[in-house]
């Protein structure tokens, strides 16, 4: 954890950058937090909270999620995911992550250089090129693109996004549609995240719940 916690503030310091000298910063940093519980069908099995530092077109996201639930009565699922991201107008530029499932651990790293975006994967590392998107389901209005590079893998995964308003509620409806399930998310009038839901494999709806 100490290192990761390192890692995340070099790459800060070096995307997000120190104003020269003693100067000030341009810009006023400002800081979110989203709190989730998770709940499968109807009952909670966990939490997921982001922690957003934005300043300017640059924001510092921190992830944390924890669930544990049985199968079908039977199977205990256990999971636990970490993430650190940095993104540059709209771009994820660094990544950093942790996630354990079933005792199973596995990290993720990727930083920017010429070449684009380095992705360290357990058995490979993979460039793109370009700007690489990811879920930011905390920013409706960066959550676009043909691919999403999913935290928990480093795969970049092709999507189909589209969306609708409710006049009647002011709620934006959100669909992500992967190659094997679909996440719908609502917005508030104001863009702020509600709630998630998906359809787990191994079973059952995944649902995000957001609370204060």
């Amino acid at each position: 954890m100490i290192r990761s916690v390192i890692y995340f503030f070099l790459l800060s310091t070096l995307f997000i950058g120190q104003a020269a000298g003693n100067e000030p910063m341009a810009e006023v940093a400002s800081a979110r937090v989203l709190n989730f519980d998770v709940f499968l069908n109807d009952r909670e099995v966990g939490h997921h909270r982001f922690e957003l530092l934005e300043q300017g077109e640059s924001i510092e996201v921190s992830s944390t999620m924890s669930l544990d639930f049985k199968v079908f009565k039977i199977k205990r699922v256990k999971y636990r995911h970490q993430a650190n991201e940095i993104w540059q107008s709209g771009c994820l530029v660094a990544l950093q992550s942790e996630t354990e499932k079933q005792g199973n651990a596995v990290a993720i790293q990727a930083s920017t250089d010429q070449s684009g975006l380095v992705i360290q994967r357990p058995k490979e590392v993979e460039t793109i090129a370009g700007c690489v998107r990811g879920f930011s389901y905390w920013n409706p209005q960066w959550l676009e693109g043909d691919n999403l590079l999913n935290a928990e893998t480093g795969i970049n995964v092709p999507v189909a996004i589209s969306s609708r308003f409710s006049e009647q509620d002011n709620i934006t409806h959100i669909k992500v549609a992967l190659p094997k399930v679909d996440i719908e998310l609502q917005y508030d009038a104001a863009g702020e995240w509600l709630s998630l839901q998906t359809e787990l494999l191994i079973g059952g709806t995944l649902r995000y719940q957001r609370v204060l």
